[in-house]
């Protein structure tokens, strides 16, 4: 009988450990999950368009959408990789006063300053690799870095000049409506088509915080914020022109 409990003792014993809590926590995993999310874009330097002209200071937002696996580890990192697309919208704009010839009640023509509204609208459509390694300190919260390598499929860029005075006052004293000759409307547009010099090979870092909420025993279900920041610009047309963003992510993971 004693020979008979040691063999059965020996057998439960975990080859790992002999504390099953502990051979529990280094279990290793993989999970398979999806994510989306929606972000706000912020411009970094100068994009130029066809004529010229220098917008700055631009923002906007950005939908992703994508797939992620993960990989425990013995140790207390986690690694994986993300695969997703992007949509980035971003707007730019500017107000410039030019003299235009415009010709008053009386007949007269006189050249008037009026004021125009400048803006540039940029969308691009981006899919993107980005392996990461992941930290829980404590808890379920977790935080994570990764690299982010993108290549642009599409891009478009309008550029579209508004008038926004609405009345002219002549040296004569005459008062008119302000118009746009030749020209249906107040609006005209100056530039509409892919962005010129565009580098479609894009480089970054991204970094988030989040938290593990098991939905199940074999489902989760991570919200999280992460920040992105470009390490190459878009556009040779400009000076450093890039777009990083704050991304608000849902991601769902389940045990394979």
């Amino acid at each position: 009988m004693l020979l008979l409990a040691a063999t059965v003792g020996t057998a439960q014993v975990n080859v790992l450990d002999s504390d099953p809590i502990a051979a529990r926590k280094r279990l290793v995993y993989s999970q398979l999950g999806g994510f989306a999310g929606l972000g706000g874009v912020m411009q970094g330097g100068t994009i130029t368009t066809d004529c010229q002209c220098d917008f700055n200071g631009g923002g906007g937002t950005q939908f992703v959408v994508g797939g992620v696996f993960e990989r425990l580890t013995r140790s207390q990192l986690i690694w994986g990789v993300a695969v997703g697309y992007d949509r980035r919208g971003l707007t730019g704009q500017f107000t410039e006063i030019e003299g235009v010839v415009q010709k008053s009640p009386s007949g007269r023509q006189f050249t008037v300053p009026m004021t125009f509204l400048n803006e540039a609208d940029l969308a691009l459509d981006v899919i993107t690799v980005m392996p990461y390694l992941k930290l829980k300190p404590f808890g379920p919260v977790f935080v994570r870095a990764g690299a982010s390598v993108g290549y642009v499929m599409s891009s478009s860029l309008v550029h579209r000049k508004t008038l926004t005075t609405t009345d002219v006052v002549f040296p004569n004293g005459e008062v008119a409506s302000a118009e746009l000759v030749g020209v249906d409307g107040q609006s005209v547009i100056l530039q509409d088509g892919p962005v010129a010099e565009l580098q479609p090979l894009q480089l970054g870092l991204f970094g988030g915080v989040g938290v593990d909420i098991s939905l199940s025993k074999k489902v989760t279900m991570s919200p999280m914020l992460q920040y992105f920041q470009p390490l190459t610009s878009i556009s040779a047309q400009g000076t450093g022109f890039s777009v990083r963003s704050f991304q608000f992510l849902l991601e769902l993971r389940h045990i394979l």
